[in-house]
C-alpha cells in the first residue's frame, strides 16, 4: 500500500457523519432519466444521486471538497479555477462491510463548491446490496467523505429503488 494511500485510510476514520432521515432519500423517476432515480440530501451543498440504467448504476456524490492526489499526496483546489489532475479522481461505495474499492470517477466542478464525482457500477456489485441491509454507507472519496446512518426506513427506500431497479436482493 503506497504511503499516500495509507494516510487516506487514516483519514478514513475522521468520517463526517449524517443522521439519515427517511425525508432526507427521495425516490423517482425523472423524465430525462432511463430508470429509477434515488438521492440524497438533493439541494444541499453535498449530495447523492443514483441512476438506474439496463446494465448499472450511475452513482453521483456533489460538492466533494478536499481532494487529495493519492499519487503525489497534494491537495486539490476546491475553487473555480482548479483542475483536477488526471487519475486523481477516485470514489468507492461503501455499504459498511468490507473494505472500500476505490474506482476511477469522472469529475466535472460543481456549480456551488469543490467537484461532483460519478462512478458506474454494474447492478451485480455487492456493495449495492450490502445497503439495504446495512446500518450505514457512504460514498468513499478521497476528500470530504460523510457517512449516512441507515435507519428502517432509509433502508426501506433503498430497497425499493432496488426492486425499481431490478436488482436482486
Amino acid at each position: 500500500m503506497s504511503p499516500h494511500l495509507k494516510t487516506f485510510c487514516i483519514a478514513i476514520a475522521l468520517i463526517v457523519p449524517a443522521s439519515a432521515q427517511a425525508a432526507d432519500w427521495e425516490l423517482r423517476h425523472e423524465a430525462d432519466s432511463r430508470g429509477a432515480v434515488l438521492t440524497f440530501g438533493a439541494g444541499s451543498p453535498v449530495s447523492y444521486r443514483f441512476e438506474c440504467t439496463r446494465n448499472e448504476v450511475i452513482i453521483t456524490e456533489t460538492g466533494v471538497t478536499q481532494l487529495i492526489d493519492l499519487k503525489t499526496g497534494k491537495p486539490i483546489g476546491d475553487n473555480a479555477g482548479a483542475t483536477m489532475p488526471e487519475g486523481a479522481a477516485m470514489m468507492a461505495l461503501f455499504g459498511g462491510k468490507g473494505d472500500p474499492q476505490f474506482i476511477p470517477a469522472e469529475a466535472a466542478k460543481s456549480p456551488a463548491v469543490g467537484w461532483d464525482l460519478t462512478i458506474r457500477l454494474s447492478k451485480t456489485d455487492k456493495q449495492l446490496k450490502e445497503i439495504g441491509k446495512s446500518k450505514m454507507m457512504s460514498l468513499f472519496t478521497t476528500g470530504y467523505t460523510m457517512a449516512v446512518e441507515m435507519d428502517s426506513k432509509a433502508r426501506a427506500k433503498w430497497n425499493e429503488f432496488m426492486q425499481r431497479c431490478e436488482i436482486a436482493m
